[in-house]
């Protein structure tokens, strides 16, 4: 058996990047850069007023204090999107709204804050300003030419608003990859289907992964479920790989029993790369391709699903979307164990958990019984603790490598 990592490795060296594609603007988050955006102008790209206050020649206000104010008449008022109609002279002062141009001669703004209006022509200036005080230069945060932002930066609203600013009404990005998820197994109904009868389950894999699918950034090409059946696994690979699918997630069948077709279908259409992992929950994972679509095939029992998608096909997806090596997989780090919990050697044990932050750091328990079976303790987890391949257990009080999961990115 491979161990996670040797696997992992194994699946990103057959992932590759998409090719790009120009999106609107405001089709953009959560999409990948797939270019460098350079500033078509200086930002900003003319001097402003980073305050509503009046515009004044610093060397007039040197002796203002709140006691002996300096008076100064005011010659006009300069509103955003407007320019000065005269240069500041001396002696005088130029209202201006914050984020409006700076007029010609002034060098400091003085806040409305420290002033008084006295009459309709004259302002009171109650404290100096020192030259340059509040206002924003041309070209301070980005000068034309310069990188807005690199090739593999996450897109979120802050870049949308750099991307804006810097004119880039469409946007060069990854494309994200068509995901077709199916599920296998005569006992499933689908989640509309009245109580099913006794010997039938609802599926549950065909939808959270479906559901993961979308978390992940990728698009869910396909929703499909089939019977146990050699057939109807064939056709359903077939047509998801010749109808633009580039990875396919199935869920069950890829043991070794009688009516377990998920494997053996893969290797006449494609080729089987590995399918045993030394992990729990999760051991059995069929990786492949067929043609050039990625292949998936994830285990049966619906926490050992969820866990595989994580770890393997989660990361893939992201590399396909052009994410950076060190973005791919979920933020780890050290918690604090409130409880002990057990373990048997030697494969790698994935442990369901919620991990709680404290004033020290991370605590984390259980959610309580580990069964491959048990959905809810996946439902409640915002965290796996690792544990390592040769550990007996854990106790309480020791520290632990745990994986962050829901984390909004």
């Amino acid at each position: 058996m491979l161990s996670v990592e040797e696997a992992l490795a194994g699946i990103l060296a057959r992932a590759k990047r998409l090719p790009t594609e120009f999106v609107p603007l405001m089709e953009a988050r959560g999409r990948v850069l797939a270019e460098e955006i350079t500033a078509e102008c200086d930002l900003p790209p003319f001097d402003n007023s980073a305050v509503d206050g009046y515009a004044v020649l610093s060397a007039d206000t040197d002796s203002a204090t709140l006691d002996s104010p300096v008076r100064l008449r005011v010659i006009g008022e300069v509103v955003a999107g407007e320019l000065s109609e005269q240069p500041l002279l001396p002696k005088t002062a130029i209202r201006v709204m914050t984020g409006a141009p700076m007029p010609e001669g002034a060098d400091a703004m003085v806040m409305v804050e420290d002033t008084r209006l006295e009459g309709g022509a004259t302002v009171l200036i109650l404290s100096p300003a020192r030259r340059h005080d509040h206002i924003r230069f041309r070209g301070e945060e980005i000068r034309g030419g310069d990188t807005v932002l690199t090739a593999g930066t996450a897109i979120r609203s802050t870049q949308i608003g750099l991307l804006a600013r810097a004119g880039c009404g469409r946007v060069p990005v990854y494309r994200r990859p068509r995901v077709a998820v199916i599920s296998t197994g005569d006992e499933l109904v689908g989640a509309e289907e009245p109580t099913p009868p006794l010997g039938k389950i609802r599926d549950s894999n065909r939808y959270a992964l479906g559901g993961m699918v979308q978390e992940a950034g990728a698009i869910l090409h396909a929703l499909i479920h089939i019977p146990d059946d050699l057939e109807a696994t064939e056709e359903a690979f077939r047509q998801c790989a010749e109808g633009g699918a580039d990875v396919i997630v199935t869920a069950g069948g890829v043991s070794v029993g009688d009516r377990d077709f998920v494997k053996p279908v893969l290797e006449k259409l494609g080729r089987l790369e590995f399918w045993r992992i030394a992990m729990k929950p999760g051991k059995p994972l069929a990786f492949g391709q067929i043609g050039e679509t990625l292949f998936f095939g994830l285990p049966g029992n619906p926490v050992s699903a969820m866990v595989t998608f994580e770890l393997f096909a989660r990361p893939a997806l992201r590399k396909m979307m052009g994410y950076p090596a060190t973005a791919l997989t979920r933020p780890a780090t050290t918690v604090t164990l409130a409880e002990s919990i057990p373990h048997t050697p030697p494969r790698r044990e994935y442990a369901r958990a919620i991990a709680t932050l404290e004033a020290g750091g991370f605590v984390a328990t259980t959610t309580g019984h580990q069964g491959s079976n048990r959905l809810s303790s996946m439902a409640e987890a915002n965290a796996l603790i690792v544990i390592s391949e040769n550990c007996e257990g854990l106790e309480a009080g020791e520290q632990a490598q745990a994986l962050l999961l829901n984390l909004q990115e």
